[in-house]
């Protein structure tokens, strides 16, 4: 009796969490619908009846039986807007899909699909793939015995919003990496050729990108990337890897010390967005007069973001860099330097995912991203879905990146010393 006692009371106490689970699951569901409901700078959601999207998935989500379950159907709900920028998830995806801003370790690469195949694109030196011997240009076969076919496969699943080549290459591109980056200290085994079709197998170990810097309660803590130096015939070189804290201040440090460059490059190549307020103060060191910079269209107003350049702002000519992976303010940021006539733009054609959206945590703990305003360039060209077509379009090249050279980056001091020669 007292056996069978003691089981009923397990039975129940499993039901009372699964109910409480489920309940938590409805709250979330229902913030997420009501959020975007409420917030959305387009009250017709594209032609969607949301109200119907509301009541076809509610019942759904009140019988989920997993955290998986649960975010699958929110992001299927969520995607039928078919926009970026919408978007629900854990810390520990979002380190392994957004690892260039997320994940804490890092062996120090970047990679790239060319042609199909995933590719290194840069080694950074003294880093763990450095030191093991990874160059540019070498090829990626498999991650921690996972071949690259089978990750490719799978990923196919996970991409998000919007569905064009371009966010496809970014999306996967970002899976890969994420699958090499993760906890400090730990170890991610490469199967890799180089650059005489030899294979070769290394275990490296993951270096803590340094300190990360938390902006939200809703999300893991950042990981703020900056760079700058000058290159042959005195063109100033500016790196970074999101429109954040302190790149803002960095910025303005290196245009100091920058003012008499003949020439400069502002790279957003790996570049995920970021906030308008650190786009702003860059782009304001870089004007030549007060512009319409941007205009965002809210459910309620139309902002027209005016800029007005600071007095010591840097008047040579400029270059931005971008490719498949340059997302978001990065896109602002070269699409309306490209119409003002301020920037040439090189390099490859952005994704197109480009919308204002705000993050918060939801009753589960989950981190929700939702669209609040839609981004156009000072001429009124959407971004979003289209992305930015540069004014020279360069692919890089496995066999340049073998020699060292990165044909993207050639091509923008090509630009600018056309420029100068003017």
């Amino acid at each position: 009796m007292r056996k069978l006692l003691t089981t009923i009371f397990l039975v129940f106490v499993v039901i009372l969490s699964c109910k409480k689970e489920h309940a938590e699951y409805v709250r979330s569901f229902e913030t997420v619908w009501q959020t975007v409901n409420q917030k959305h700078y387009d009250p017709t959601f594209g032609g969607l009846d949301w109200q119907e999207v509301h009541d076809r998935y509610r019942p759904q989500i009140g019988s989920a039986q997993s955290d998986k379950k649960f975010y699958t159907l929110v992001k299927k709900m969520l995607f039928e807007l078919n926009l970026s920028h919408l978007l629900i998830t854990s810390h520990d995806d979002l380190k392994l899909y957004l690892p260039t801003l997320f994940a804490d370790g890092s062996i120090g690469i970047s990679i790239n699909l060319l042609k199909g195949a995933p590719v290194i694109t840069s080694v950074e030196p003294g880093s763990p793939g450095a030191q093991a011997g990874l160059r540019s240009g070498f090829i990626l076969e498999a991650i921690d015995g996972v071949t690259i076919e089978q990750i490719l496969s799978d990923g196919e699943n996970k991409l998000i919003p919007p569905y064009n080549s371009r966010n496809r290459r970014n999306n996967i591109t970002l899976l890969l990496l994420g699958q090499i980056c993760g906890p400090p200290d730990t170890k991610v085994s490469l199967t890799y050729l180089d650059e005489y079709g030899r294979r070769h197998k290394e275990a490296i170990v993951r270096k803590l990108r340094g300190p990360g810097r938390v902006f939200s309660e809703a999300l893991p803590p950042f990981f703020i990337e900056f760079e700058a130096k000058r290159l042959e015939n005195n063109i100033g070189y500016i790196w970074f890897n999101h429109f954040a804290d302190p790149v803002d201040e960095r910025f303005i440090s290196a245009m100091q010390s920058m003012r008499d460059a003949s020439g400069l490059i502002i790279d957003l190549r790996g570049n995920s967005g970021g906030f308008i307020r650190t786009l702003n103060t860059i782009a304001r060191h870089i004007l030549l007069q007060e512009r319409s910079f941007a205009i965002f269209k809210f459910r309620d107003k139309t902002i027209d973001n005016i800029l007005a350049p600071v007095k010591d702002a840097y008047e040579g000519p400029v270059v931005v860099l971008i490719n498949v992976t340059s997302m978001s303010c990065a896109e602002i940021f070269a699409s309306s330097m490209q119409t003002i006539g301020r920037a040439m733009i090189v390099g490859e054609r952005s994704p197109g995912y480009s919308l204002l959206a705000n993050w918060m945590r939801l009753p589960n703990g989950a981190a929700f991203m939702h669209t609040i305003a839609q981004n156009r360039s000072p001429d009124g060209h959407i971004i979003e879905g289209h992305g930015v077509v540069p004014d020279i379009e360069v692919e890089l090249d496995r066999k340049a990146l073998l020699k060292g050279r990165d044909s993207q980056l050639q091509a923008a001091i090509a630009s600018l010393r056309s420029m100068m020669d003017r």
